[in-house]
C-alpha cells in the first residue's frame, strides 16, 4: 500500500466517522421528538431543546466531515501526481497541526462533565440537568470521535514518516 492509498484510506475513515456522527444526530433528533411527543414529566420536557440543539450540531459536524473528506481523495491524487515529495511534506505538516486539537477536545469534555456534575449536585432544576446531560453526551462524543481519529492520524503519520525516509 503506497502513501496515496494510505491518504485515501485516511480520508475515507474520516468520512465514515462523519457519517456515523450525522446518523447519531438524526437518532438524537428522533429521540427529541419522542421526548416532545410523549414526555410528560418536567425532566422529559426540559430535554427537548438541549437534545434538539445537540442533534442539529451532530448532523452539521457529520455533514462537514463527509463533505470535506469526500473531496480529499481527488485533491490527494492530484497533489501526489504533481509532486509526491511536496505532497508528503504538506500532509506531514497538516497532520502535525491538527494534533493539538486532541488535548483541547479532551479538556473541553472534562469541563462539560464538570459542569454537568456541578449542575446535578447543586440544583434540582430540570433545565440545568437537561443542559448538563446534553453537554455530557457532547463531551462523550468528542472523546469517542477523537479516540478513533487520533488512532487513524497516528497510523497515517507513521506512514508519512516512513515514506519520507
Amino acid at each position: 500500500m503506497n502513501i496515496l492509498e494510505h491518504s485515501i484510506a485516511w480520508a475515507k475513515g474520516e468520512q465514515f466517522e462523519g457519517m456515523c456522527i450525522a446518523i447519531g444526530g438524526l437518532a438524537t433528533i428522533v429521540l427529541t421528538f419522542l421526548f416532545w411527543k410523549y414526555g410528560t414529566t418536567p425532566n422529559a420536557k426540559s430535554l427537548v431543546l438541549p437534545s434538539l440543539v445537540l442533534g442539529v450540531l451532530f448532523i452539521l459536524m457529520g455533514i462537514a466531515m463527509i463533505n470535506s473528506n469526500g473531496k480529499r481523495p481527488v485533491a490527494f491524487q492530484q497533489a501526489y501526481e504533481s509532486d509526491s515529495v511536496q505532497f508528503l511534506l504538506d500532509e506531514k505538516k497538516r497532520v502535525e497541526e491538527f494534533q493539538i486539537l486532541y488535548p483541547i477536545s479532551l479538556g473541553v469534555s472534562a469541563v462539560f462533565f464538570l459542569i454537568t456534575l456541578i449542575g446535578f449536585v447543586w440544583t434540582r432544576n430540570p433545565t440545568i440537568h437537561a443542559i448538563g446531560i446534553a453537554l455530557s453526551v457532547f463531551g462523550w462524543a468528542l472523546i469517542v470521535i477523537d479516540y478513533f481519529s487520533k488512532e487513524r492520524a497516528a497510523i497515517y503519520y507513521e506512514q508519512i514518516l516512513q515514506q519520507l525516509q
